[in-house]
């Protein structure tokens, strides 16, 4: 079973739903705070399951069975380290095979402060002696998303238009085959496919 926290997020309910096109969907837990907000991914057939970074208690029940576990980062900078030290706890609990972490581009050698969170979890899931896997993300496009209604409304800038007009958008995946994961450098496990 392949549980991903932080489901309901952007990144989470694509890989959620990447994994139900890939794996039978009873095989995929979407571990969620707010289990009412996953309604339209327990719809893929996928198991919902309630998983509060700050409610430890939630987090055995919500691994239970797992295999592998997709640790999506938390949202709240200066609160990751223990939020995610009580998922590794639990995963090492639930006898989790592999954890892969969505860090931070640069793993520790990053120096600027949104990247603290990110080197403190992953030195947490170093010393806990799973295996495990550092997906080291980029700043995602989204962040920068928020307000292009209004952009859009206005049309291109003249700027714009003066080097090439409105930008194209690529065709982007999500990495969901079974594991959705390649290694970093330093990892303990070869990919899984």
């Amino acid at each position: 079973m392949i549980v991903v926290t932080g489901a309901t997020g952007h990144l989470g309910t694509l890989v959620v739903r990447g994994l139900a096109a890939r794996v039978p969907a009873g095989e995929v837990v979407a571990a969620v705070r707010d289990p009412k907000k996953a309604e339209g991914l327990a719809a893929l057939g996928v198991q919902v399951r309630e998983a509060d970074y700050d409610r430890p208690e939630t987090l055995g029940p919500a691994l239970e069975g797992a295999e592998k576990v997709l640790l999506i980062s938390g949202s709240e900078p200066g609160r990751r380290v223990p939020q995610h030290r009580a998922v590794v706890e639990a995963a090492k609990a639930a006898g989790v095979r592999h954890l892969a972490y969505t860090g931070i581009l640069g793993g520790p050698e990053t120096d600027f402060p949104l990247a603290d969170d990110h080197k403190g979890t992953e030195e947490v899931i170093l010393a806990s002696g799973l295996a495990y896997t550092f997906l080291r993300n980029g700043w995602y496009t989204e962040n920068y998303t928020g307000d292009l209604s209004q952009v859009f409304a206005q049309g291109p800038s003249p700027r714009a238009r003066a080097t090439g007009g409105w930008p194209r958008r690529r065709g982007r995946t999500t990495r969901t085959r079974p594991w959705p994961c390649s290694p970093a450098r330093g990892t303990r496990t070869p990919r899984t496919s």
